[in-house]
């Protein structure tokens, strides 16, 4: 408790008075768990009677201010709130919805689910039904169903069946079957995914993403690759995305404070192994590269050298 007083004053202090003390607010932020901003948010509240956040709005702005809002968020809640976000939009950013809840195991689904659903008073799924339409919805509302497996024990046969039946539904034949797509990998266990896209190479002498590009387009091929992506390498995945947000004529701040805010307590070490790994340079000199001022330094000290 005491050390949540001292966090909650060095805050208050880093706002107190003209200007900000944006390295004290980064520092306090930064080193502290989401759960102990937790306890530092309710703190603060009772000692000060208003929140952190209303504090921290009327002293800093732009990314920066997004990326300390964010962070103050736990985190199931900061994703319902992009979901949501993305879902009442007037043209639905599917973008959100496939990095958010794709690579997601059934479990992570059920508690996003829940807090979304009691935050909002509405319905993940029926949302989806609602603003999705086509194959994507039918993929996205077959994983907010939580029905994929989490028996990571992996079954070769079922996976050398499976592997034939996608080669058949795709380039096996003329045309594509989607939904053969969609039945299987929304509802097997990541592990057995990846036996399954293991052994379709050895089937079609092709490998399962490049199969996806050439039979699907769109968001729904997308979709299927994020999920493949996932199965086979997750940190990979997300390290490919973070590129994707800072590749070109300017940065997508938005899918970059996402990526790195969601996934900065579970698995961020690893995205920067892949990254350098990938790119042949290091996640923290890329994001140094693409931002500036004070958003940049509480990035950085997330990502950490």
């Amino acid at each position: 408790m005491e050390k949540y007083e001292e966090a909650a004053k060095s805050l208050r202090k880093s706002m107190k008075g003209i200007g900000t003390d944006e390295s004290r607010l980064i520092k306090e932020i930064v080193n502290h768990s989401n759960s102990e901003r937790q306890s530092i948010k309710e703190i603060y509240l009772t000692m000060y009677g208003k929140t952190l956040e209303e504090s921290i709005k009327s002293e800093i702005s732009g990314n920066f201010l997004e990326g300390v809002l964010a962070l103050l968020e736990p985190v199931e809640k900061y994703e319902a709130k992009c979901l949501r976000k993305a879902l009442k939009a007037l043209n639905t950013n599917e973008k959100i919805l496939i990095q958010t809840l794709c690579p997601k195991e059934a479990y992570e689904i059920e508690n996003l689910k829940l807090v979304y659903n009691t935050t909002y008073e509405r319905s993940l799924e029926k949302d989806i039904v609602t603003e999705c339409s086509g194959y994507l919805g039918r993929l996205l509302r077959s994983v907010v169903s939580c029905g994929r497996s989490e028996n990571y024990r992996i079954d070769f046969s079922l996976a050398k069946k499976e592997a034939q039946e996608l080669y058949d539904a795709g380039e096996g034949k003329f045309g594509t079957d989607e939904s053969e797509f969609i039945r299987i990998l929304c509802t097997r266990s990541f592990p057995q995914l990846k036996a399954t896209c293991d052994i379709y190479q050895e089937i079609s002498g092709n490998d399962i993403e490049k199969a996806i590009k050439k039979e699907m387009s769109g968001d729904l091929e997308k979709a299927c690759l994020a999920i493949v992506k996932s199965c086979r390498n997750k940190p990979a995945y997300y390290a490919e995305e973070l590129y994707k947000a800072m590749k070109g004529l300017g940065t997508n701040d938005e899918s970059l404070i996402r990526l790195i805010v969601s996934r900065s307590e579970i698995d961020l070490d690893r995205i920067k192994c892949e990254y350098e790994e990938m790119y042949s340079k290091s996640l923290y000199d890329a994001v140094k590269s693409e931002t500036s001022g004070d958003y940049r330094k509480l990035f950085l000290s997330l990502i950490g050298n």
